[in-house]
Order: structure tokens, then C-alpha cells, then sequence
């Protein structure tokens, strides 16, 4: 059975935030399948119409929640690159995937609206040429750890599509209602750095 969302109240602020911040509430608790302009308003206590000023439809607000999901994303991953104290390139491709999955993991409805089919399918412009930038960065940090001997012999598409799809598929497998009781321990943390450590191996490595 469907749990019933918590409503959150709007005190005329920036509405278009509000309803962003709502409709991630309502992802979280009730699925991207729940959302609609409507209930939102209902939820916020503005009119029916007043989402409409700042979205068109139901899949504009997804992309606009994706577009600040995945910016905030974009920027947890590579703070975690830029506060280790090293140049290794193993170890800062190791922070990339530990903070990638951090912040997954503490903002779930927002990984959601990003990975959501639909949200691909209507992605703006920004979101899709923010996507690519991360994913060329993500290749120049693979590239450099290939270079220091982290398989020097297999392309870098590869190895990048390897090294992105296992954090990738660890956060949705934890995420999943089948698989989240059994994978995600109390210590999240451990978890997060066991997985980074198969993916790019660093505890034998001198920093």
C-alpha cells in the first residue's frame, strides 16, 4: 500500500524550489509515479494553476529536478576527487566513485529523478551537455589511472564504462525495495569504501 506523503506547508518563497523540493519528497516516498502538478499545488497550499508558471508539465519538473540533482551530484563526486591530499590518480579515481556513491545514497529521490527513463527521454539541453562533461571528465581521471598501470591494456571506453557502471549498479541494487534490507549495512561508509577499493584498488598504494 502506498504510505501517505507528509504535506509541506509554503510560506510564499521561491515557489518554483518549493515545488521542486516537494516533488522529491514525494519521489522518495511514494515514487516518480505519484508526482503530478496538481497534487503538488495541493500539497504546498497554492492554487492548481500555479505550477504551471513554472512548469509546463509534469516531465518539465522531473528534468528541472534532474538538472539540480545532477549538478549537485557533479559537484559532491569531484569534491571528494579534489579533497584528497595526493596526485595519485588511482586514489583520486577512488574518492570519484566513493563520492559519487555518497552522494547518491544520501539523496535518493534525486538520484531517482536523474536515472528516471523520462527524464532521459526529455532531458533539456543543459542537463544532457552537463552529463557529458562529467563523463568526459570522469574518462580523463580513468585515462590518467591507465597510464599509472590500472589496465593499461584495455581502451579507455571500456574501462571507463566499467569503472562508472559499479558504483552505478551498487547505488540502484541498494536503492532496489528487493535487495535494500540485505545490502546496506549500518556502517554505509564501510560499504561505500569496500566497493570503491574492487573498483580501484588503493590500500596498498603509498600516498
Amino acid at each position: 500500500m502506498m504510505k501517505k506523503t507528509r504535506k509541506t506547508g509554503y510560506h510564499h518563497g521561491d515557489l518554483r524550489a518549493a515545488l521542486i523540493e516537494r516533488a522529491a519528497i514525494v519521489i522518495e516516498e511514494d515514487g516518480i509515479e505519484a508526482l503530478s502538478l496538481r497534487s503538488l499545488a495541493k500539497d504546498l497550499g497554492v492554487s492548481h494553476g500555479a505550477p504551471n508558471r513554472h512548469f509546463k508539465n509534469k516531465l518539465d519538473l522531473l528534468s528541472a529536478l534532474a538538472a539540480d540533482g545532477y549538478q549537485k551530484l557533479i559537484e559532491a563526486t569531484f569534491a571528494a576527487a579534489g579533497d584528497v591530499k595526493t596526485e595519485d590518480p588511482w586514489v583520486r579515481l577512488n574518492a570519484l566513485a566513493k563520492g559519487f556513491m555518497r552522494w547518491a545514497l544520501s539523496n535518493r529521490s534525486s538520484f531517482l529523478a536523474i536515472t528516471h527513463p523520462d527524464v532521459g527521454r526529455y532531458a533539456s539541453d543543459d542537463l544532457i551537455a552537463a552529463t557529458h562533461r562529467f563523463q568526459s571528465t570522469v574518462r580523463e581521471y580513468v585515462r590518467a589511472a591507465q597510464d599509472d598501470g590500472r589496465y593499461p591494456e584495455i581502451t579507455t571506453e571500456i574501462v571507463a564504462l566499467f569503472t562508472n557502471a559499479v558504483p552505478f549498479g551498487a547505488v540502484m541494487i541498494m536503492m532496489s525495495p528487493v535487495f535494500e534490507k540485505k545490502f546496506i549495512p549500518e556502517d554505509q561508509e564501510h560499504l561505500i569504501e569496500q566497493i570503491a577499493e574492487l573498483i580501484v584498488p588503493i590500500r596498498n598504494r603509498s600516498t
